[in-house]
């Protein structure tokens, strides 16, 4: 019996009991499934991370914190000041010392989440805090439509004046007068600051924010920007700062950058600090490091996945071992015919591999189409991974040769006599 008639006897066994071979499928469909959507899934996810940071413009950014010391006194007890941290002023004379290297230094602070009112009408608002370079260095998340940036004024006398998006001026102000308008925000412990509008930013999200918000319906709450030393002077805190962004100039090698900063801080400011010391992280290095976390995740869910497919494969066995009980007679006559045992093998083979490749193309369907439907949901197309598919229907085809070997080798050491006797 050739190949070509062994795949006919397979569909007409499999048609002949269609909700039995249906079931058989359901685990293989899962799992093929499964798999296939979390690798989209995780390809939509890096994808959606690597725009969104290029969308914010952050790809030559360079992250300056503190760590503790390898050789500090870890019974000590270390007090933050002007004195041991980051500073608007040490931040301007780094700027001077790497002038044609370091494009901007951002600071960046927090002060609370708020409400603003027009009318009946109330809307949340971010309050964030940022240095003088707030809107040049970050043209893709902050570009100003009206007014203009902060002055150095601004900073130094930590003036009430605010930045805000163009939704929410429109929301505010539909005749489009907000700029030179006095906002009130209240804040979230019930206190309320005036801010004067000085300038509008356009209102951007990300790519998958962006398909969150269309998922859940229109997004209200935008983000405001107000002077960082404005930000310390309503919270009462000195003008001290765990962490800065330097951005440096196009051409500039990352991690060279990134090493001089550190040395310069580290020999300059804080040479005789017991306790901490200046770290740092490139853009470069913490989009890769994300990668990996996304890349290793993907992993174990897709091994949990092949579980599925391993308890498929045990399930295809299984009913494997049936079709061979209700079919003893048949093999029986087959055998007496003189069919070899590499014959009847042969014939119960393709048959669980048949189950498990149609099984898998369903599978594959639906992989594709769910991790589609996802892809819409959070603005990220991302096609499947050829790869993935075709490892997919690789290992359906591979469960069913494994799984289908025990019982088509028990129906080929059957004893014919014993088979025809079978009831």
């Amino acid at each position: 019996m050739n190949l070509g008639e062994n795949i006919l006897l397979a569909l007409q066994s499999l048609k002949a009991n269609k909700m039995r071979a249906f079931l058989t499928m359901l685990g293989i469909i899962i799992g093929i499934s499964s798999v296939i959507m979390i690798t989209t899934l995780g390809d939509i996810l890096m994808q959606s991370v690597n725009s969104t940071i290029a969308d914010m413009g952050t790809t030559n950014a360079l992250t300056l914190y503190f760590q503790w010391k390898e050789d500090a006194d870890d019974s000590a007890y270390f007090i933050p000041s002007e004195e041991t941290l980051f500073t608007t002023e040490n931040v301007e004379e780094l700027k001077d010392y790497f002038s044609g290297r370091v494009k901007y230094v951002l600071i960046q602070n927090f002060l609370d989440y708020g409400t603003v009112k027009n009318g009946k009408n109330e809307y949340s608002v971010s309050v964030n805090g940022m240095s003088i370079d707030a809107v040049d260095s970050q043209p893709r998340t902050l570009t100003l439509l009206e007014g203009r940036d902060f002055r150095s004024d601004d900073i130094d006398n930590a003036r009430n004046v605010i930045l805000i998006t163009d939704k929410l001026a429109n929301y505010l102000y539909p005749e489009g007068d907000a700029l030179g308008k006095t906002m009130d925000v209240k804040m979230s412990n019930g206190d309320t600051h005036s801010f004067v509008i000085v300038g509008i930013f356009e209102y951007k999200v990300s790519a998958m924010m962006s398909g969150m918000v269309s998922a859940v319906g229109e997004d209200i709450q935008t983000q405001t920007v107000i002077p960082h030393t404005t930000v310390n002077k309503i919270l009462g805190a000195d003008d001290s700062y765990t962490n800065i962004i330097v951005y440096s100039e196009d051409g500039e090698d990352q991690q060279t950058l990134l090493n001089d900063v550190i040395k310069y801080y580290n020999t300059t400011y804080f040479r005789n600090n017991e306790f901490v010391e200046v770290s740092g992280l490139a853009a470069e290095q913490a989009i890769d490091m994300l990668n990996d976390i996304l890349g290793t995740v993907e992993l174990v869910i897709t091994i949990i996945a092949g579980i599925s497919l391993m308890v498929g494969g045990i399930g295809v066995m299984n009913i494997m071992l049936v079709s061979v009980t209700e079919r003893t007679r048949e093999i029986g006559v087959r055998k007496a015919l003189g069919a070899p045992n590499g014959a009847i093998r042969m014939q119960f083979i393709v048959e669980s591999v048949i189950i498990c490749l149609i099984g898998g193309l369903i599978g594959i369907v639906f992989g594709v189409l769910t991790g589609n439907i996802i892809g819409i949901a959070v603005g990220e197309i991302v096609p499947p991974n050829p790869l993935s598919i075709l490892i997919a229907v690789t290992f359906s085809m591979a469960i069913g040769i494994f799984f289908g070997y025990y019982p088509a080798n028990k129906a080929a050491k059957l004893d014919p006599i014993e088979a025809l006797r079978y009831e």
